[in-house]
């Protein structure tokens, strides 16, 4: 095992981080500096804290992580929000010891007053520093995404494609339903309309518009629309990094489901991805309970990847009055956004 120490990322050295996640395994669009900069511009509740990681003298991997101040004295560690891939990434592969790495955030923690620590580990992450985290009073909590593994040859992911799936995108050819990526500021606004209505179907919350604009403005971001006789009726944000694309904010309309756009536009991506040389595509992590939308990943020869988050509470009465509040403040940011 090596040992490693961490230093923060200052603006002088913006250009090594990104030297340095590119070159580190299966790290996708949220380890970048582009995603870090969007997300602290779109939330001002969120404080970038991006460390270097270094060996002797040599920067050897990244650690990207934000403060969550979601309220006046409540802040929270989280590598990263919203349970995306956080944790140690290094240029090498071999066995690390993360227990520096981890107390040194526990020692900033009780300085600086964070009420709890959340890391969000990749699948392989997962299963290498899982034990560690658990045996030092983290608790876990699972997830789980899918990856289809790219190929050069298109034609034989089709031929890998559940035969539904096959059926549903001829069945949108023949439909006419068209699908492109777009950097329209008015197709972005109609997909945003879209988005709306789709997680307030969903019941979800819903990501901001400048987010989205800043992602799409950076290229890191692009926006695959499908259309049925000049109207819009389904998109999908994908995010574009290193090795991977991320499919990530989808919507659609109700009514022009029967013409199956989105598995128009999955197989228009996942055809990107192959012609582009990424290796992976990930269809993002799935709720447990949504059987429907598991297996309609699973057709496209998605693999699940399991991963998890581990989580200590610092301050159990600042994290008692989050969880009282946070409820409330979800409901007024998606009228918000609204």
């Amino acid at each position: 095992m090596h040992v490693y120490t961490v230093e923060p990322l200052t603006s002088q050295h913006q250009d090594e981080w990104n030297t340095i996640i590119l070159q580190c395994p299966n790290t996708s669009a949220f380890q970048s500096l582009v995603w870090r900069d969007a997300l602290a511009d779109a939330f001002k509740q969120l404080a970038p804290i991006y460390l270097l990681i270094k060996q002797e003298n040599s920067v050897v991997g990244g650690l990207p992580a934000f403060v969550f101040q979601p309220i006046p004295g409540i802040r929270l560690w989280q590598s990263m929000p919203w349970n995306l891939f956080g944790g140690i990434h290094l240029m090498n592969s071999v066995d690390v010891n993360p227990e520096p790495l981890v107390t040194s955030i526990e020692t900033a923690a009780v300085e600086k007053g964070w009420c709890e620590i959340r890391w969000t580990l990749t699948p392989e992450h997962t299963a290498t520093y899982g034990d560690y985290f658990i045996k030092t009073g983290y608790a876990p909590t699972n997830h789980f995404t899918h990856l289809l593994k790219t190929s050069e040859d298109v034609d034989t992911l089709w031929h890998a494609y559940n035969k539904r799936v096959r059926g549903a995108v001829r069945k949108a050819e023949k439909s006419g339903v068209e699908v492109t990526d777009t950097e329209s500021e008015a197709a972005l606004s109609t997909f945003y309309d879209m988005y709306l209505l789709t997680v307030k179907r969903l019941g979800g919350t819903p990501k901001p518009r400048a987010l989205m604009q800043t992602l799409l403005h950076q290229k890191i971001g692009k926006l695959a629309i499908a259309t049925y006789r000049g109207t819009i009726i389904a998109g999908l944000l994908y995010l574009c990094f290193n090795r991977t694309v991320t499919l990530w904010c989808e919507a659609s309309v109700p009514a022009f489901l029967k013409y199956r756009p989105n598995n128009a536009i999955f197989h228009h991506i996942i055809r990107q991805a192959c012609r582009e040389k990424y290796e992976w595509v990930d269809f993002g992590a799935s709720p447990p309970e949504n059987t429907g939308l598991i297996a309609h990943k699973e057709q496209y020869r998605a693999v699940r990847a399991d991963f998890s988050s581990y989580t200590k509470v610092i301050s159990p009465l600042k994290r008692g009055l989050w969880t009282q509040s946070e409820g409330a403040l979800r409901q007024i940011y998606t009228w918000m956004q609204a």
